[in-house]
């Protein structure tokens, strides 16, 4: 008997808690497979080729806002700033030539993304890539080239493109179904000829299926996943990605890197087709897509993250006041690391409730205000760091509710941690009252 009370006594210690639980549920069934995904060259390279585009998305956004600051009807009947009239189509020039080329430049920075992972030449990798691009999307040059597949709707074939050229390029190479030169000739010269055959039989087999057998597949993909891509742009993805990312940062996994990689592309052509219908002369709260990085970044961390600092920086305990000290500059950012890891918020059964609660009531009012059109939808792609109610206001085209928006957020992140702040403090007070007692005490006995 003693025996079996002792053996069920140790069985109900190792009974994992509920956290436990849920951490064992994030890191199995979810983390883990995310991660397998981010991890596979594919994938990463696209995340990689999309992540150093984006300061051609940036700068090619913020000169069509300031050609739109010149022009009439955009904000106002007339031009905000008159004096930017007379130069608004030089900055529409430049515009044009960044944002309406973006699937030309993700097809080249792909392509050296994913031959970096099987070490191949990176000129060749560029060179074959910006090739295969344009052979899948030209196929008439007698009225001049057409460069239309060559803004956010070539975004997707351009991903195939560069992927499936690079892995027929490495094919060859790795069965040295090459040109070998001999020892001593210079390694430059080495890898043209080396590029010879594969190029050609890649050259050949892309021609064929445009050319010759009249196979668009920029407008294949567009037609048949344009409709699952734009579908994907609502409040009932929104709201799970969001709900899912926080529960990741919950258990200690950097949510936005391990669930980012299946939006990135979405996101950056969503902003591109927002840039675009705006040039074209969309209104500005009916431009076709809500969902981008400034929309997550407005959304999440003034709830998630600054509601609960505004707690800690009331506080009454002192380490709380000090860590609100330290995280607060980083967190003006969307830098929330210090406050997730250093309060902690991780694996807190006072703070994963709200943690996870607030960003995901954020997520659903801010989408709402959007898809009712009461703000500005996004047009400008700002870097990931630039304080929300900065990029609120700029990427809105200077709408004050853009603003608004990120105060809104931030009193429900308030709002939603009070009373689970009030009992973490509560829990903290009699930690320390009990140490006093036992400090109390053992000093009695020491006299």
């Amino acid at each position: 008997m003693v025996q079996r009370k002792l053996g069920g006594k140790h069985m109900n210690n190792q009974k994992k808690s509920f956290l436990e639980k849920v951490s064992d549920f994030v890191v199995d069934r979810l983390a883990g497979p995310m991660a397998k995904f981010g991890n596979i060259p594919a994938v990463a390279a696209v995340k990689d080729g999309l992540v150093a585009i984006v300061p051609i998305v940036i700068i090619g956004s913020l000169f069509l806002l300031i050609a739109m600051l010149g022009l009439p009807g955009t904000f106002s009947e007339d031009p905000l700033i008159p004096v930017l009239s007379s130069v608004s189509s030089k900055f529409l020039i430049f515009y044009n030539m960044t944002m309406n080329f973006l699937s030309l430049y993700a097809a080249i920075a792909i392509g050296m993304s994913y031959a970096k992972r099987f070490e191949i030449d990176s000129i060749n990798a560029a060179l074959l890539s910006i090739a295969a691009f344009f052979l899948i999307n030209i196929n008439d040059l007698s009225n001049g080239m057409s460069v239309t597949n060559f803004a956010a709707g070539g975004l997707f074939a351009a991903i195939i493109s560069s992927l499936i050229s690079i892995r027929l390029y490495r094919f060859f190479l790795e069965r040295k179904i090459t040109i070998r030169m001999p020892d001593g000739v210079p390694a430059n010269v080495t890898n043209a000829f080396v590029a010879l055959i594969p190029f050609f039989v890649i050259f050949t087999l892309l021609w064929v299926v445009r050319s010759i057998l009249n196979f668009d597949i920029t407008s294949f993909l567009n037609t048949v996943l344009g409709p699952v891509f734009s579908g994907t742009d609502s409040i009932f993805v929104f709201i799970p990605r969001v709900l899912i990312g926080l529960l990741l940062w919950a258990v200690g996994m950097h949510g936005d890197n391990m669930i980012g990689p299946i939006f990135e592309p979405l996101k950056l052509q969503w902003v591109a087709e927002n840039a675009k219908a705006l040039s074209n002369g969309v209104d500005i709260k009916q431009l076709p897509h809500i969902w981008t990085t400034v929309v997550e970044r407005i959304t999440i961390w003034p709830a998630a993250a600054w509601g609960i600092l505004f707690w800690m920086w009331k506080s009454k305990l002192k380490q709380a006041r000090t860590m609100a000290g330290i995280a607060t500059p980083a967190a003006i950012f969307t830098i929330v690391e210090p406050v997730i890891f250093g309060l902690p918020i991780v694996l807190n059964p006072f703070f994963i409730i709200p943690f996870i609660l607030s960003g995901t009531i954020a997520a659903i009012v801010t989408y709402s205000a959007f898809s009712l059109h009461l703000i500005n939808r996004v047009f400008v792609e700002l870097p990931w760091a630039t304080p929300p109610f900065i990029s609120g206001y700029v990427a809105t085209g200077g709408d004050w509710k853009g603003v608004l928006m990120v105060v809104i957020n931030f009193a429900i992140g308030v709002v939603v941690y009070y009373p689970f702040w009030k009992a973490y403090e509560k829990s903290e007070k009699q930690k320390e009252s009990i140490q006093e007692n036992e400090q109390t005490a053992d000093s009695s006995v020491s006299v």
